[in-house]
């Protein structure tokens, strides 16, 4: 019987005890599954310094702006990790490190682990992120490559010793790769490009008598610098006469890329590129290739994906062909014209495309469209998963008539 009385006076004990409690205590704290940060910086030259953390605007998008949009998280803080002091060149990255809280940590919280898929940066690349307690959350990023023309070498001539030996300087805005081209009056007698040197012996190639001089210009190398660099001017060198008794014999000549039979496709890094016998490349222009269409940018890479040219799209799939007739790309449907008679082969197709005595129809930006769609005024529908536009039938008691127009 003490026993009972004791238990329930304990009852009675957590029951009060329970009371006490606020109502808002016992609400679940809601978790922060995702973030997205919007992010700008006022265009850049090469040569230029990062701007101050207190110029950019953590509200709204326009300058230089880092901001959430969000209720239950905001930017309370910014710091460069790229010194701001550093001269930017083209191809640079700038890093940065916000810092997000949440709103009201009674109601929401950073919990577990956050990363690329969880944290999305419109305007740059997310790198990393990391939290502290439940309430801040650190979120490092770089923004967009800085783009650019590089500057021109310096100081191109002729080695004092010897014959044919090439030099010039390099320059801040540089990616330490030129191209240098030697001439024998106005003919090109040999091209080098891509040279990761500031010295480059022709010599071998003076196998005539005559004036010869060179030419020599910064280009992009690597693939983020061949995306956002521009080759620089040319820097031309002075002149130097060779006579007849000390031209070359021809030893040391570089062809071993023809003569090992490295013509047609060569793949240097993760990029393909089309060589000719003449060692000449593609470049900034379609080529027809055993059949296939393949485009080449001005460097002479192929590229994939989707391109414009003259403001036509087409796709080049990962092998660099040319695609025709139906292609998904990121989950969407489009078309691309398989005519090499009417139209322009290979171009996305938007609007209405007949297809096997189908109809289906694409949107301005050439996807596919599927279920009910407004056209011109006029209400179809397309077979979800298939896209073709349904006529003389019934869908959802909404009958279509044989031009597929639902008409009230």
């Amino acid at each position: 019987m003490r026993l009972f009385k004791r238990l329930a006076a304990m009852a009675s004990m957590v029951s009060l005890l329970g009371l006490s409690i606020p109502f808002e205590s016992l609400a679940a704290v809601k978790t922060i599954t995702s973030v997205t940060i919007y992010a700008g910086l006022e265009e850049l030259a090469s040569g230029d310094t990062l701007p101050s953390e207190s110029s950019f605007k953590t509200n709204e998008g326009t300058g230089n702006y880092v901001y959430s949009n969000n209720d239950r998280y905001e930017v309370t803080d910014l710091d460069w990790i790229t010194s701001d002091t550093k001269e930017m060149k083209v191809g640079s990255e700038p890093k940065m490190k916000v810092t997000l809280r949440a709103t009201n940590s009674d109601e929401y919280a950073f919990k577990g682990g956050y990363q690329s898929s969880n944290v999305s940066i419109k305007g740059g690349t997310y790198v990393s992120s990391s939290r502290s307690g439940s309430d801040t959350l650190y979120v490092t990023f770089t923004f967009k490559p800085i783009k650019g023309t590089y500057e021109s070498p310096q100081d191109a001539d002729w080695r004092d010793s010897g014959y044919g030996t090439a030099k010039w300087s390099s320059v801040d805005n540089s990616s330490g790769a030129y191209d240098v081209y030697l001439y024998r009056g106005s003919s090109i007698i040999k091209k080098v490009e891509k040279l990761k040197a500031t010295t480059y012996n022709f010599f071998p190639y003076m196998t005539k008598a005559g004036t010869y001089s060179f030419k020599v210009r910064t280009v992009p190398y690597t693939e983020s610098e061949q995306k956002y660099g521009k080759n620089s001017e040319w820097t031309e060198s002075g002149e130097v006469y060779l006579p007849q008794e000390k031209v070359s014999d021809g030893s040391g000549q570089d062809n071993s890329a023809v003569a090992n039979g490295q013509v047609g496709w060569i793949k240097t890094g993760n990029i393909w590129y089309y060589r000719y016998p003449d060692g000449t490349y593609q470049k900034n222009n379609w080529a027809k290739i055993n059949n296939k269409w393949y485009l080449f940018d001005s460097n002479g890479g192929m590229v994939t994906g989707w391109q414009q040219r003259n403001n036509i799209w087409y796709f080049l799939n990962s092998d660099g062909a040319m695609t025709t007739g139906w292609v998904v790309s990121n989950n969407k449907w489009y078309y691309l014209n398989p005519s090499t008679t009417s139209g322009v082969e290979g171009a996305m197709i938007t609007g209405w495309v007949n297809y096997n005595n189908k109809w289906y129809y694409t949107d301005s930006t050439g996807a596919m469209q599927e279920g009910w769609r407004q056209v011109d005024g006029n209400w179809y529908y397309f077979y979800p998963g298939e896209g073709s536009k349904a006529v003389n039938t019934t869908i959802s008691g909404f009958p279509v008539d044989g031009n597929g127009i639902w008409r009230k």
